[in-house]
């Protein structure tokens, strides 16, 4: 989905082809010619020397076709528009935009993080409803379910691996301000505050921020930091009242998990340039709310203040292929083997000095 874009439309529909002959939707059912686990001789005979973009354009154009034909034909066996996704295959956030632009789509609901993850979830509901007299399960809400660390255990970090020898370390009143101010000067400043989050995407709490209206942001949290391939884009997270400045969302689709993408407004594309697709400029943005993260919002509202600008690039706190950070141990351990400077947890600024 990330790498589509930058494939020849031609190729693409060379390869589309390809794909199309074989995979086909039958009412509410996939089917192939034959099983998917053999698929790999299709691969090797069809695919051997075609280049690996064009081989993701088609791939991808054929999934946003056959979810959207699989979509319509549940919605006219229903007659129900306001649907809800579950699967692997949904975390394609392009295929949910694709989605989401169907006209017979009023509404749409995409599980976070929705792969083999959430089947403890359904699980869980399913047992509620199976073993209990009342059901009346509560609204899946922020994705904020994870530990947290307080400033005391933070303090206790410092003192027994003598952090002050490598950082110069101040404790803030306000530090959500102090990192909105660090955003707007343009540093990259890494967050490891409040509850971790559950799933497969950065949300605030265990992410690495930066300054979004700078281009140049990519190639250096690239070069430093991230190592992820060029056509990988960066996303961002938007305080609620700068949505409608930013994201061109006409069915006003609630999008707080990074889980769908929209095409971007002109004022999008000059004031967070570094948090969308560079080629043709969609954004998977997280909606950041007061009620979902208060110190997040706080550090956006501040950096606004200060840019004019309502959202940052937000990315996941981690070294490449290693898994995002959970505990302070983890951070530390990712800021001393990589190019970051500045961490924030809890009330304090870490800034590393060796």
């Amino acid at each position: 989905m990330g790498l589509e874009p930058y494939a020849k439309r031609n190729k693409i529909e060379e390869v589309y082809q390809k794909f199309r002959r074989i995979i086909k939707v039958d009412g509410l059912r996939f089917k192939s010619k034959f099983s998917m686990p053999f698929a790999d001789n299709f691969f090797k005979n069809e695919m051997k020397f075609v280049r690996f973009d064009n081989v993701a354009g088609g791939v991808q154009k054929l999934v946003e076709e056959l979810t959207c034909e699989w979509v319509g034909n549940a919605i006219k066996k229903t007659g129900i528009k306001n649907i809800a996704l579950a699967g692997g295959v949904f975390m394609n956030v392009k295929a949910c935009q694709k989605i989401s632009e169907m006209n017979e789509v009023e509404n749409i609901f995409i599980m976070p993080s929705c792969g083999d993850e959430s089947n403890a979830i359904g699980c869980a509901v399913y047992g509620y409803k199976k073993c209990s007299k009342e059901f009346n399960p509560s609204p899946l809400a922020d994705l904020y379910l994870g530990p947290e660390y307080n400033n005391e255990y933070i303090e206790k970090i410092i003192k027994e691996k003598e952090l002050n020898k490598k950082y110069k370390i101040s404790k803030h009143k306000d530090i959500n301000k102090i990192a909105g101010k660090l955003l707007a000067e343009g540093k990259i400043v890494a967050r490891c505050s409040g509850k971790s989050e559950w799933g497969a995407r950065a949300l605030g709490n265990r992410s690495i921020m930066a300054n979004a209206l700078h281009p140049d942001t990519i190639r250096i949290l690239n070069e430093t930091i991230k190592d992820r391939d060029f056509w990988m884009p960066f996303t961002p997270s938007i305080i609620d009242k700068y949505e409608k400045k930013y994201v061109i969302n006409p069915k006003n689709i609630f999008s707080p998990y990074m889980v769908i993408t929209f095409n971007s407004t002109e004022e999008a594309r000059e004031k967070i340039p570094a948090a969308m697709h560079p080629y043709d400029q969609t954004l998977r943005p997280q909606i950041v709310t007061k009620d979902y993260n208060k110190d997040y919002y706080e550090i956006i509202e501040h950096f606004a203040k200060l840019t004019g600008s309502g959202g940052i690039l937000n990315t996941s706190f981690n070294l490449h292929g290693e898994p995002n950070v959970l505990t302070p141990e983890d951070a530390l351990h990712t800021v001393e083997n990589s190019s970051l400077k500045f961490l924030v947890m809890g009330n304090y600024l870490f800034e590393k000095i060796i």
